[in-house]
C-alpha cells in the first residue's frame, strides 16, 4: 500500500492531510507532529535544514514512498537542500500568490516572517509589481492556534485586532498551513474577500507524483501520528480525530 509521510511542527499540516483524504488519496499516512521544535517560523535556515534532515530520516525509516513538507516555512527555506539529500519524491507547500493576482488588486499575504522573506516568495511577488501586497505580523498566530484550537473567540479576537485596519482587501493568501484552521474567522472579518489556500495545489501535485511513479493505492486510509516531544493531550487528540473524520493512531 502507498505510504505518504507529512512533516510539520504542529497541527497545521493536518489541514493538508485532510485535503488529501477528502481528495480521494487513499494511503497509509505517517504524520510527524514535530512539537519538539515548534514553531518553525522563527528558526534560521541552517536550523530548519538540520531539523528537516532529521525528520526525513525518520520518514525513510517508516518506509514512505512520498514525503510532503506540510509547512510553508520549511518548504521555502529548506526543501531544495532536502531534495538534494534524499532520493525520494518530496512535495512542498507554497503560498498561492499567482491565482490570487488574477482576480485581485489588494492582497493580504498571511505567512511567517521566514516565509515572507524567503527567496521564492520574494521572487513570486516581484512578478506582480502592479498588485498591492500587505504583510501583517502573524508570527504569534501558529502558536496561538496550537494553544486555542477549540477557542474560536480567542482566535477571532487576535485576527480582528491585527487585521481590521486592512479595509480594501480582495484576496487573502494562506501562507502557513496552520492558518487554514482560522479560515472561518477570516471569512467573518473579510466577507467579500476570496481566500486562497495551498491545500488544492498539494493534492494535485501528490496525485501527479502517484500517477507518474505508478504507486499502488488502496480503497481505505490509515493514519499514524507521531510526536517528537510530549504526547498530545486527550482533548486535542479528540479534536483532531473529529477534524479528520477518521481514527488516528497516536504514538510518541
Amino acid at each position: 500500500m502507498l505510504r505518504i509521510g507529512l512533516i510539520d511542527s504542529g497541527m497545521g499540516g493536518l489541514s493538508v492531510l485532510k485535503g488529501l483524504i477528502d481528495g480521494g488519496v487513499c494511503a497509509e499516512y505517517y504524520y510527524l507532529y514535530d512539537n519538539k521544535y515548534h514553531p518553525y517560523g522563527m528558526k534560521s535556515q541552517n536550523e530548519l535544514v538540520a531539523i528537516g534532515f532529521s525528520n526525513m530520516q525518520k520518514m525513510i525509516a517508516f518506509g514512505v514512498d512520498i514525503v510532503i513538507i506540510a509547512c510553508n516555512t520549511l518548504t521555502s527555506r529548506g526543501i531544495n537542500k532536502l531534495r538534494a539529500m534524499f532520493d525520494i519524491p518530496i512535495i512542498g507547500v507554497e503560498p498561492p500568490i499567482k491565482p490570487a493576482t488574477i482576480s485581485a488588486e489588494n492582497i493580504l499575504l498571511l505567512a511567517t516572517p521566514a516565509t515572507i522573506k524567503s527567496d521564492r516568495v520574494v521572487e513570486m511577488i516581484h512578478n506582480y509589481t502592479t498588485k498591492n501586497f500587505y504583510f501583517p505580523d502573524m508570527s504569534a498566530l501558529a502558536k496561538l492556534i496550537e494553544l486555542n484550537y477549540d477557542k474560536r473567540e480567542v482566535l477571532f479576537q487576535f485576527l480582528n485586532e491585527n487585521l481590521k485596519k486592512y479595509k480594501s482587501i480582495e484576496a487573502i493568501v494562506i501562507g502557513c498551513t496552520h492558518y487554514n484552521f482560522v479560515i472561518p474567522e477570516l471569512q467573518k472579518i473579510f466577507p467579500n474577500a476570496h481566500i486562497f489556500s495551498n491545500i488544492e495545489g498539494v493534492v494535485k501535485r501528490t496525485k501527479y507524483i502517484i500517477n507518474k511513479n505508478n504507486f499502488s493505492t488502496a480503497n481505505y486510509v490509515i493514519t499514524k501520528l507521531f510526536t517528537t516531544a510530549d504526547e498530545l493531550e486527550i482533548e486535542k487528540k479528540y479534536f483532531l480525530c473529529k477534524y479528520l473524520d477518521l481514527g488516528v493512531e497516536f504514538e510518541k
